[in-house]
Parts: structure tokens; C-alpha cells; sequence
């Protein structure tokens, strides 16, 4: 094979490459990047109102005690009233699900774990109307 055929085909793929980079990073620039006011990654929220539950003493399983104090944030500004609505029905699911955990279940490495389930359990009451959840106080022993 001649010299110049080989410098002529390794030109042609180098800038070919270069070409099929350059497109893919400009199209994605282009088509797929985040609106400009946005950061990367970051999902803006609707802040909602906070609502203090109060205070729950509960046995745990196998002799320990939890006392905390709890307090839920709406999804949105409406969220308050059908929160408040459902207060008795919200105590009675923090309560049992608090009741229903052993000593081991309050570890620090353990509270997300427990707020995820109790998120589940009082959207279930509420209609979805909890989207997050506040330990206030957390004492245990």
C-alpha cells in the first residue's frame, strides 16, 4: 500500500472522529441541557407549611421507650388544613408504627429509614399530602 493512501485514510478518520465529537457534544448541548435558570441536578420544591404533630411517648419492643416530638411539612399552601384534618388518624399511625419498632430501630443510621416508612404511612392517610417529616426531639432509652 502507497504511503500517501494510508496518511490520506488516517487524515479521513481523524477528522471524521473529530466531526462525529464535536456534532454529538454540540446536539447535546443543544437538545438536552437544563434550562439556563436551573441548577444541575437540584428539583425546586414548593415550600409547604409545617405542622407540629406534638409530642409521642411509646413503649418499644422489648422494654425501651421512644419520646420525640414530631412535625410534618405540606406539599404546598393547602396543605396545612388537610393535615390538620387528619390529625387523629395521623397520631394513631405515628403511633403504631413508633410502637411496632425495637431500641435498635431509633440508631441514628436508622432514623431515614424510619422517616421513609412513616412518610408512606401518613401519605396514606392524608392523600399524599406530607413531604417531609421533622424530628423535633428524639430521646430513647
Amino acid at each position: 500500500m502507497d504511503r500517501k493512501l494510508i496518511i490520506i485514510i488516517f487524515i479521513a478518520g481523524l477528522l471524521g472522529s473529530t466531526i462525529g465529537v464535536v456534532g454529538t457534544l454540540s446536539i447535546q448541548k443543544i437538545f438536552f441541557s437544563a434550562p439556563a435558570n436551573t441548577t444541575q441536578g437540584a428539583i425546586k420544591k414548593e415550600e409547604g407549611p409545617i405542622v407540629n404533630i406534638g409530642e409521642f411517648t411509646v413503649n418499644l419492643r422489648g422494654g425501651s421507650f421512644l419520646k420525640t416530638t414530631i412535625a410534618l411539612e405540606g406539599m404546598n399552601k393547602d396543605s396545612g388544613e388537610k393535615i390538620l384534618e387528619k390529625e387523629a388518624f395521623i397520631k394513631d399511625r405515628i403511633n403504631t408504627v413508633l410502637s411496632s419498632k425495637s431500641l435498635e430501630d431509633m440508631q441514628p443510621e436508622m432514623r431515614e429509614d424510619l422517616k421513609y416508612e412513616l412518610m408512606n404511612q401518613l401519605n396514606e392517610v392524608t392523600g399524599n399530602q406530607i413531604q417531609s417529616i421533622l424530628f423535633l426531639s428524639f430521646v430513647y432509652q
